[in-house]
């Protein structure tokens, strides 16, 4: 089975570029081909479909196809753009704080005149890896400090290629000039080395260009192939090592299914790790030194070891490299064509329990006696994988956790501003994660709280906040003794809290621990049921910067 489609209930007044999550749950857009933001914000019951936009602040400059990523503190970094009113393969970059609605220009890399759409990714510590478009070299960007350091050398220079954060701690990659190589980055040792020739031909050797690539949840990297090989696009299955400094192992994937008879190939353009443990993704007719039309969506199901067409969105008449995705916190994933037309895909299953982030407690901080933010340790807590992934043009990863609220008293979906990720690290499976949301302007109430991954929520756990209910700096006690977990059917956790004893007992607790530091002991309550990249993107009018381009670089 597949998912299905849906249209904005309010569609954008502007031409959609690239989306970020922002980590109050706001999907910030870009406009295409301007300088301007906009953010979509979902509705009372969590809806995005049904969401409304607003504005916010301008970049210093319009910029298309650039480095990027979201911070350990819910910063948004930019950096470069192939085309940009900077200049071609502009240096400049700046990056956008959420809470102030402002952007703060940050420097290039020393000696770096260029970087223009360079291959990036987020380390597990938090800072900003990428590699230059003309040559081996690669810097580092630490947004605690707004300084830069050197990273090792490629063996090739990056440029066009698609990098994937791996369980290890190691950053998988496949070359898109010959060798077609792959290599891998041990962040540990800051060494780049050889990771073997992929099985199939990947790479369009005539654009230089390669598909997004996706960690899935069974450990393996799927990478999607932009080449016409033997009338078939292409797709290639990685497998880690024992060691992040040994030598991992390559087999041949699924081809992608022709569409009326024509190779379908996946050159610059998307894909999202679903819920259901499945990849979407974005392809086109493969085109001779071109990139195809109209846009076609397959998933790739890594159990089954099978690629499926999906259905096609009614805005899928442009060339594929227009096309961007943002995985949602509802599990569902936005499709834009860069046009003013977003459509949301609804995948079908489920996430299997051991993808869940795990909530294990909750502890208030106060701040002139009142609670300003929660700290939440848990596991699993930024999902299994990157899960949204584009390539050298895009990187709008989110392997972050998400705080979504629902309010005991009235139902409504609210979600906080989570900040301070302990590590940015993907499957990190039994080890201990911490996050913190802001409670500033939350009313007071019970509330029941999920931890989102890439779409995947935690079981919600219950508490309380505020003076109705608990002064800051007590112990707020169990709000009911739910012996069960809120899924497990016939639990009634809201029923529980109602019970005199319990409520007796909370008082009594709060009379003997109101001199400790407040921890909100949690109960599991029932869920509510390219102008051409060189030759790419031609103009669609409009007021905005033109889309023309001089020739393809090489």
């Amino acid at each position: 089975m597949t998912g299905t489609w849906k249209g904005l209930a309010n569609q954008p007044a502007f031409h959609t570029s690239t989306m970020f999550l922002l980590t109050d749950g706001r999907v910030m857009v870009q406009e295409e081909a301007t300088p301007h933001w906009h953010a979509l914000t979902p509705d009372a019951s969590g809806s995005y479909v049904n969401g409304t936009w607003s504005t916010l602040a301008d970049m210093s400059i319009w910029r298309r196809y650039y480095a990027s990523g979201t911070t350990k503190d819910g910063r948004v970094i930019v950096i470069g753009g192939e085309q940009s009113g900077g200049g071609g393969d502009t240096n400049r970059g700046e990056i956008y704080d959420p809470v102030a609605d402002a952007w703060t220009p940050i420097p290039p890399p020393p000696g770096w005149v260029e970087v223009g759409d360079a291959s990036c990714c987020l380390l597990p510590e938090g800072k900003l890896l990428v590699g230059a478009i003309h040559n081996t070299s690669c810097a580092i960007y630490d947004p605690a400090t707004n300084t830069w350091s050197t990273a090792a050398n490629m063996a090739m220079k990056s440029n066009e290629e698609t990098w994937v954060l791996l369980p290890d701690e190691t950053i998988l990659t496949v070359e898109c000039f010959p060798r077609f190589r792959a290599q891998k980055y041990v962040i540990s040792s800051n060494v780049w080395k050889d990771e073997g020739l992929p099985p199939v031909e990947l790479v369009d050797p005539d654009m230089s260009e390669i598909g997004p690539a996706m960690l899935t949840y069974d450990g393996r990297v799927v990478c999607f192939g932009a080449a016409n090989s033997k009338g078939h696009g292409k797709t290639a299955l990685y497998t880690l090592p024992a060691t992040p400094g040994g030598t991992g192992t390559w087999v041949a994937g699924p081809d992608i299914p022709k569409v009326g008879e024509k190779p379908i190939v996946c050159n610059d353009c998307p894909a999202s790790l679903m819920p259901n443990g499945k990849v979407l993704f974005a392809a086109a007719p493969y085109v001779l030194g071109d990139w195809g039309k109209p846009i076609y969506i397959f998933e790739f199901d890594p159990v089954m070891n099978t690629i499926t067409q999906a259905p096609t969105p009614p805005n899928n008449a442009h060339q594929v490299y227009w096309s961007r995705f943002i995985l949602l916190p509802t599990g569902e994933v936005m499709f834009g064509p860069s046009t003013n037309d977003l459509q949301v895909y609804l995948p079908d299953g489920a996430p299997r329990e051991a993808w869940r982030p795990t909530i294990t407690d909750v502890t208030s901080h106060c701040a002139g006696g009142i609670t300003d933010y929660y700290l939440v340790r848990g596991t699993q807590l930024n999902g299994f994988s990157q899960a949204n992934v584009y390539g050298d043009d895009c990187n709008a990863s989110t392997n972050y956790p998400v705080a979504r609220l629902r309010s005991v008293a009235t139902g409504q979906i609210r979600f906080c501003r989570t900040h301070d990720f302990s590590t940015m690290a993907v499957a990190t499976g039994a080890l201990p994660e911490s996050v913190r949301f802001d409670a500033r302007g939350l009313p007071d109430g019970e509330y029941d709280l999920c931890v989102i991954a890439n779409g995947i929520s935690s079981h919600c756990v219950r508490f309380c906040h505020g003076s109705s209910c608990c002064p800051c700096g007590q112990d707020c006690g169990h709000r009911g003794p739910c012996g069960c977990h809120g899924h497990e059917a016939g639990c009634d956790c809201g029923k529980a809290a109602s019970d005199p004893r319990v409520e007796e007992l909370t008082k009594e607790l709060q009379r003997l621990r109101n001199d400790l530091q407040r921890l909100v002991k949690l109960v599991p309550v029932k869920e509510p049921v390219r102008q051409p990249k060189e030759r790419k993107r031609a103009s669609r009018g409009g007021d905005k910067a033109p889309r023309t381009r001089t020739g393809r670089r090489r």
